[in-house]
């Protein structure tokens, strides 16, 4: 995967990559706001949510307990006083109390437990003993059997000192003949084990709604329910009509991730998440230690989450909006940065069809700019090279047309002078015989038209019978002086460049003096280039001329002064064409003692 992203973006345009790499790094603080502030509003607006539900448990447990205490301490204080349970014994077992006393028993003694069904919300604050032929006071003093729906009824010779709440205690309703001993279904009962004595024993009862402990059970409230499950594992309080009308104590085992409720052994409030019916919901729970009486609430977040969901697309809706934005802003920041590459790109396609006349114009971008010349630079000289080596064709082929118009002859005449060579050997005019043999080895050095390159031997040779034929010419003699090394003289030199030099030596520099003298030759070679001077003790010539001589090498119209049509400005150019602008012909000269002629050509040109 990442060799495939490598490749990718190795074959990406120069615009991509400054894109890519742009929004990348533009991006990552982007990412990180993201990453950052989106877990932290989850963890916010989560925490908002638990703490209310948390804040509305705790204050229905608080409530709770203070109701449940209260009843308590009510039924322990009228347990305690034992005159009050002597009295009742005595008057449940005595048989023969007379109207009168019985009236006072209920007005007086009984009148404790009228006091606690006047508070509280409380509906009936009775003792049930268990005594046979029992008289019994309405509202206040019953038989054990009447209790027999109760939920604790069964649990009576068990329960201890402490007490025992008994949750929706039974769901017998009052009716009938026994309309004063009031049940009703949802009620909650405290009940508490009472002994007048070792025969006579029963239970003192007092029972509320159990909506006066917790307000909103079987109340219908919007996404959320609050409910009970008692000591003896079942679910009450819950609205049937209700959201969770159908939850189960598995499923809130479920919730909480306990196989079982009898598992649970946490303190305190608890609050769990997670689903029912395919909702966010909340459960916060809170067990009774002493009663095993678990309250809880079951809220749906539904519209919460959705809220905050909103609250998640509107900030990453935001960021895909700046990011489009920036998307925008680095394509109008890339174009305007790479415009100069695009007018690179094109003047270079140009050139690429055949144009080599385009120039890129100044470009912005400094370095880019820089570039730019660099390259009108390289162009400019590439041009100048393509038509040098133009011109240079030119002038090959046009010395190979003049050789092939000029063989016929030259073959013709070297024939011819081979005879007469023949001829003066014959009558013993040998001075002729050598004069008409340096004659013909010229003119067979001409007819090789087929390489444009001889040796620097063989260019002296050339010379050297050039020479001979002067000397039998004019009246003086004039010897070439040579200071070359073997080695030197294979090196690979243009064909007739010394012979031109020595003509125009003596026809513009010894001719006049018409005296024997001398042509020095040297030939030698320097850091890596290869020096041929020839020097003459002539006249010379004066600043002026020697000025004016330069410019007519350098740059022609005026060099053409040896017989054979190549003169100086003709040297230089063939040398320049076959080894390149740094070498050439140099001139220098002082009247009235000498010239000097130096071509300065490759060294790399040796056999």
């Amino acid at each position: 995967m990442r060799k495939k992203i490598k490749r990718k973006y190795t074959n990406m345009t120069l615009h991509q990559k400054v894109r890519f790499s742009i929004l990348l790094f533009s991006l990552l603080p982007l990412l990180c706001l993201a990453c950052v502030s989106l877990p932290l509003i989850y963890k916010n607006q989560v925490g908002k949510i638990q703490d209310e539900v948390y804040e509305e448990l705790k204050n229905r447990v608080d409530d709770m307990d203070y109701e449940m205490n209260t009843i308590e301490l009510m039924a322990k204080t009228v347990w305690s006083d034992t005159t009050f349970i002597t009295e009742v014994g005595k008057a449940a077992i005595n048989g023969s109390l007379g109207e009168y006393n019985r009236y006072l028993f209920q007005e007086q003694t009984l009148s404790t437990l009228k006091v606690i069904t006047s508070i509280s919300q409380v509906q009936s604050a009775r003792i049930h003993l268990d005594y046979p032929g029992l008289r019994e006071y309405s509202f206040y003093l019953y038989r054990m059997d009447r209790a027999e729906d109760s939920l604790w009824y069964a649990d009576r010779n068990s329960l201890t000192y402490n007490g025992a709440w008994y949750m929706n205690v039974t769901e017998k309703q009052s009716y009938g003949t026994y309309s004063d001993y009031f049940t009703d279904k949802n009620m909650a009962s405290y009940v508490i084990p009472i002994r007048i004595s070792s025969d006579l024993t029963g239970i003192f009862e007092i029972m509320l709604p159990m909506k006066a402990i917790v307000p909103e059970l079987y109340s219908a409230m919007q996404n959320r329910d609050v409910f009970l499950i008692d000591s003896k594992n079942r679910l009450l309080g819950m609205e049937a009509e209700g959201e969770f009308g159908d939850i189960t104590i598995d499923n809130l085992a479920d919730m909480m991730g306990l196989a079982s409720l009898e598992e649970y052994d946490a303190q305190g409030i608890q609050i769990y998440h997670s689903m029912w019916r395919h909702s966010p919901v909340l459960l916060s729970v809170s067990r009774n230690e002493k009663t095993g009486i678990f309250l809880m609430q079951l809220t749906s977040v539904k519209k919460q989450y959705q809220a905050m969901a909103l609250q998640i697309m509107v900030i990453l809706l935001t960021e895909v909006l700046m990011t489009v934005l920036l998307l925008k802003a680095i394509n109008s920041i890339v174009k305007r940065l790479l415009h100069d590459f695009d007018v690179f790109s094109e003047c270079m396609r140009e050139v690429e069809n055949g144009n080599l006349d385009v120039e890129i114009p100044r470009l912005e971008q400094v370095e880019i700019n820089a570039v730019a010349m660099q390259y009108n630079r390289m162009l400019g000289r590439v041009k100048q090279l393509m038509e040098i080596s133009i011109h240079r064709e030119v002038m090959v082929k046009e010395a190979q047309l003049k050789s092939l118009e000029k063989q016929i002859n030259s073959h013709f005449l070297y024939n011819v002078l081979d005879s007469i060579k023949m001829m003066a050997e014959v009558k013993g005019i040998y001075n002729v015989s050598d004069a008409l043999l340096a004659l013909a080895r010229m003119f067979r050095y001409n007819l090789q038209i087929d390489s444009h390159s001889v040796t620097l031997q063989e260019e002296i040779s050339y010379l050297e019978n050039y020479l001979k034929l002067c000397n039998i010419r004019y009246d003086y003699y004039i010897n070439l002086s040579e200071n070359v090394e073997d080695s030197i003289r294979k090196l690979k030199v243009p064909k007739v460049i010394l012979q031109p030099i020595a003509e125009n030596s003596i026809a513009y520099g010894l001719d006049e003096l018409a005296e024997d003298t001398a042509i020095y030759l040297k030939a030698y070679i320097k850091d890596g280039f290869a020096y041929i001077e020839m020097t003459d003790m002539g006249k010379g010539m004066d600043e002026e001329t020697l000025k004016r001589v330069r410019e007519v090498i350098q740059n022609g119209g005026g060099g053409n002064h040896s017989t054979n049509g190549i003169g100086l400005h003709n040297i230089h150019e063939r040398i320049r064409l076959m080894y390149g602008e740094q070498y050439g012909v140099e001139i220098f000269s002082m009247e009235n003692c000498y010239t000097k002629v130096v071509l300065t050509i490759s060294a790399e040109e040796m056999l």
